[in-house]
């Protein structure tokens, strides 16, 4: 098992309560269940279907206490505490992959790699030392490893490096899921399988917030509603969510892995089953 680095729900939320101009008694209580929440959920050490039922369990329990107190803030859209709840799970589910796989993947949030373009002012710095941009796209979860990028111009020994981060997944996380957010992410998945054509791309939402759209013609790899419930019946003054269904994270967290471990080019295989993508 290896230990989560980034924490990045834990890291907000502590900024936060310890930023606050007066004592507030209820964050101060969501800090401590905070800390039971990453406490018994770094105890879990495996992944089979009934070990991911513990952690979504403990998932639900901390948000059914702490979402409450952090949407009745004035400003708790801005904030950003309730989505990187989902940030942070995603961290406790994958820290296994080291024990399983025998290799040490990044696990966090991250800005991808999606494209590299040279820019020189002019002909001699394109021969000298040829500026470049590297563009990158945040996202709230990523598996995968960071490479480094070296750039030296024709007629120079001076050189430049980059570090940048090569997703073999990504994942993307929303409290709720409409129009604008879905083509945003339909837009990221476009840009980011032109750069790692390998990576899978998948939208993680609580609530659905629209009626029409076509993912299916983007390349957006799955997208989960985890409530199975619509947001407009947040608005219902007896609503009451759905606990986060522990099969769809199980079914996710499957395809995940299922990924990491196959091979995802072997021209070989061509010759051997005549087959040469989706080799395994």
């Amino acid at each position: 098992m290896t230990t989560p680095t980034t924490f990045i729900h834990g890291s907000k939320l502590h900024r936060k309560v310890t930023s606050l101009k007066e004592p507030d008694p209820q964050m101060e209580e969501c800090l401590v269940r905070y800390e039971e929440w990453k406490s018994e959920s770094l105890k879990i050490t495996s992944r089979s279907h009934n070990d991911i039922d513990k952690l979504v369990k403990l998932l639900n329990d901390y948000k059914n206490y702490v979402e409450p107190v952090f949407d009745g803030r004035k400003n708790s859209a801005q904030e950003v505490l309730q989505p990187s709840i989902l940030e942070e799970f995603f961290e406790y589910l994958f820290c296994t992959i080291k024990s399983e796989i025998g290799i040490d993947l990044l696990r966090s949030p991250a800005r991808g790699y999606v494209d590299l373009i040279f820019n020189p002012s002019d002909t001699k710095k394109l021969v000298e030392a040829p500026q470049y941009t590297i563009r990158r796209k945040d996202h709230d979860f990523v598996i995968g490893a960071t490479a480094q990028i070296t750039i030296q111009g024709q007629s120079s020994k001076q050189s430049s490096t980059e570090s940048i981060v090569i997703p073999a997944l990504a994942i993307e996380c929303k409290r709720y899921l409409e129009r604008n957010m879905l083509d945003e992410c339909a837009g990221t998945a476009a840009k980011v399988k032109s750069a790692t054509p390998y990576c899978k791309y998948f939208v993680v939402a609580e609530y659905l917030k629209m009626d029409n759209a076509s993912p299916e013609i983007s390349l957006i790899d799955e997208i989960y509603v985890l409530r199975r419930q619509r947001n407009s019946e947040r608005l219902s003054p007896d609503f009451k969510p759905k606990p986060i269904h522990s099969d769809l994270i199980i079914d996710l967290y499957e395809r995940c892995m299922e990924h990491i471990r196959r091979v995802w080019w072997h021209p070989e295989s061509a010759l051997e089953i005549g087959k040469v993508f989706n080799f395994d």
